[in-house]
């Protein structure tokens, strides 16, 4: 299995636990909100998933969601200014991420291939932690989604795999 790809529509349904919610204003914030969420995600009893045998950090879903939730809200600083709204919810497959900005006309662009290019890593790092990545625009501000599964996905695990051996 590969990367989740970056796709527009709106996200999932079927999230109940409104976990916490976040108005970054600062990269100092954004750290913040990452951090709180690792946390959340531990607390929620993440040891039902069990991490990959590896012990990569990246097979723990809270360190997933950690990096995915950095990246999307230091881009939504970056890219769309501040105030940016995070949360984060739970549901049945897992942890969804939702960061909205105030530039609603700017649409997040797929990474290309060439891993030397200026840009776009942050984007390709939350593709790499997400089984579905998205956005859309909801009332003059852009909204994008990431969902984390409670598990690595197959090619993660692979990957995880070959950084280790």
């Amino acid at each position: 299995m590969s990367a989740a790809v970056l796709t527009e529509g709106r996200p999932p349904s079927g999230f109940w636990a409104q976990r916490l919610d976040w108005e970054i204003d600062s990269f100092g914030s954004s750290v913040e909100a990452r951090t709180q969420a690792r946390d959340a995600v531990a607390a929620a009893g993440e040891s039902v998933h069990p991490a990959h045998p590896s012990g990569h950090v990246f097979s723990a879903a809270s360190e997933r969601v950690e990096l995915t939730m950095g990246e999307l809200t230091v881009n939504g600083l970056r890219h769309g200014g501040p105030p940016v709204t995070a949360s984060l919810s739970r549901g049945t497959q897992g942890w969804l991420l939702v960061v909205t900005d105030q530039a609603a006309d700017r649409v997040p662009v797929p990474p290309g291939t060439d891993l030397t290019a200026v840009g776009g890593l942050g984007l390709r790092l939350v593709l790499s932690m997400a089984v579905e990545v998205g956005w859309c625009v909801e009332e003059d501000r852009k909204l994008v989604w990431a969902l984390v599964a409670d598990a690595p996905s197959p090619g993660l695990v692979h990957r995880l795999d070959q950084a280790v051996s």
